[in-house]
């Protein structure tokens, strides 16, 4: 079961353990970093629970991935099969996907809307929300009723990376399964196979990818994201102070959080390289991330970090 899902052997065991059991859990967290298959086993647990050719509760051994139930989840328009992230709100908004930064509380009214209607043809309605930790307060609080209350046969599936900022009654009422980052050897194995590169080349990227695959990808694209930009121009370039408080006041309202992982996962990628040299900005990155999870400032975050960096 779970046969398209690298690696993750623990959440494997616990999921198919349950599924055979017929004791799902009504609502779930994916947590882990990104690019560690989340998404994807959300979607593969929707197509077992409703496949129409292999049936769990009759010791069907996972999906059989061809009946046209696997199929539509496969390509996103199963009609029972719902995700709830950036791109459905900006659908549901008609607005534009990139200025998507939290998810509302009218997207989840939506959502609450479908998972009290009837299913259209299969056995278990499953909602994703994506990035679960970008609900807004009126969001998580709406949403809370739902888990209090499921339909049956309904699940909910919270796709997040850290827990902090999602609400400690959602997550006491929901089962928290951890996905761990990928080991080297799988995300090579997988890049030399889909990427047609060599051994040596994908074990190189393999190591700096921090475990994830989308990263992996990214690294083998060569994209350079906001987050080295912004980590070069701080460290290699003298800024004047008016720079540096613009480019802080920016950032933060833009998105602090995602900025501040950005840069880390730059840093932890030169602290391999020069770790004397690196770590006290490491340390800089954790404290302002530790400070913005607390709902401190971001802008005064973003300023002391900025400063302290150039300072270094």
């Amino acid at each position: 079961m779970f046969e398209n899902i690298l690696g993750q052997q623990k959440v494997k065991k616990i999921l198919s353990s349950q599924i055979k059991g017929g004791k799902i859990a009504h609502a779930y967290i994916f947590m882990g970093q990104d690019g560690v298959g989340k998404r994807l086993m959300a979607s593969e647990l929707a197509k077992v629970l409703n496949c129409t050719t292999s049936d769990f509760l009759k010791g069907g051994d996972g999906s059989c991935e061809v009946c046209a139930s696997c199929e539509k989840v496969g390509k996103g328009i199963h009609p029972d099969v719902h995700f709830i992230d950036f791109a459905k709100q900006a659908e549901l908004e008609d607005g534009e996907l990139g200025k998507q930064k939290i998810i509302k509380i009218e997207t989840i009214r939506y959502m609450q809307k479908e998972v009290f209607t009837k299913t259209h043809e299969g056995k278990w309605k499953v909602f994703v929300i994506e990035p679960a930790e970008k609900m807004n307060t009126a969001a998580a609080n709406s949403l809370l009723k739902t888990l209090e209350e499921p339909p049956e046969n309904t699940i909910i599936i919270l796709v997040a990376r850290h827990k902090e900022t999602i609400p400690k009654t959602i997550i006491s009422r929901s089962q928290t399964l951890f996905f761990q980052p990928l080991s080297a050897d799988i995300i090579s194995a997988r890049l030399m196979l889909n990427c047609s590169l060599d051994s040596k080349k994908a074990k190189e990227i393999a190591e700096l990818s921090e475990g994830s695959l989308e990263n992996a990808k990214n690294l083998i694209e060569e994209k350079e994201s906001k987050g080295l930009l912004l980590w070069r121009k701080l460290r290699t370039q003298k800024l004047y102070i008016s720079d540096v408080l613009e480019l802080s006041k920016n950032i933060a309202k833009s998105g602090a959080l995602e900025c501040v992982d950005a840069m880390t996962a730059e840093a932890k990628k030169e602290f391999r390289i020069y770790p004397q040299e690196t770590l006290p900005a490491l340390e800089l990155l954790n404290n302002s991330r530790a400070l913005l999870l607390k709902s401190v400032n971001a802008q005064i975050v973003l300023d002391n970090l900025f400063f302290d960096l150039q300072a270094l």
